[in-house]
């Protein structure tokens, strides 16, 4: 089995284009053997995270990508068993603008000899002139949501999903998007949604 990559996804997350996504699995596992999976006890560590609303959208978002994908969900003894967990960080970003061409010094001219209109010369015109640096300093959340599967029978984990992102702290697109983004994540299991 390859070695599973560091954790990245994330539940609030501000928009699909931000979501940064790795996953791996065991392919010496046949996933189309599996008929159900059960979800692991919610990790209290979440509790402190997540709130109780977005503590059922996840729950019920991953429920419905193994049902979408021919797993049936029974409360206990699941073929498959999946996990979820939760990471949030504080970050900052730096971001620099340099106004350029808040100035005037450039060179002009033409060709010729000495004393003739044609001489070359240097004169003031529009150029570069350096400008003033402005940095603005971005504090935001970036979170995390890693997906693991484990097969029951030998507590093998087989499947790992990730995804981060900026947090969204507006909870009416938030419930949007978070569905979604758990929908992305799954894009890269091993079993397609049925119909696709």
């Amino acid at each position: 089995m390859k070695k599973l990559l560091i954790p990245i996804m994330l539940l609030f997350l501000v928009s699909c284009s931000t979501v940064q996504i790795t996953s791996n699995y065991d392919n010496s596992v046949n996933f189309k053997e599996f008929n159900t999976f059960s979800m692991y006890p919610w990790n209290k560590h979440n509790d402190s995270l997540v709130n109780p609303y977005d503590k059922e959208t996840i729950i019920m978002s991953v429920k419905s990508e193994m049902e979408s994908r021919g797993y049936k969900h029974i409360e206990q003894g699941g073929d498959l068993i999946v996990s979820t967990f939760v990471i949030l960080e504080n970050k900052t970003n730096y971001q620099a603008y340099t106004n350029h061409y808040s100035g005037y010094a450039g060179f002009g001219g033409g060709w010729g000899y000495y004393a003739s209109p044609w001489a070359y010369g240097y004169g003031w015109g529009p150029g570069y002139y350096g400008g003033a640096t402005t940095i603005t300093k971005v504090d935001y959340v970036q979170g995390t949501l890693m997906i693991d599967i484990f097969e029951l029978a030998n507590k093998k984990l087989v499947w790992q999903g990730i995804g981060t992102g900026e947090v969204d702290n507006n909870p009416a697109t938030r419930d949007k998007r978070l569905p979604k983004n758990i929908g992305q994540i799954f894009k890269r299991f091993p079993i397609q949604k049925t119909g696709n």
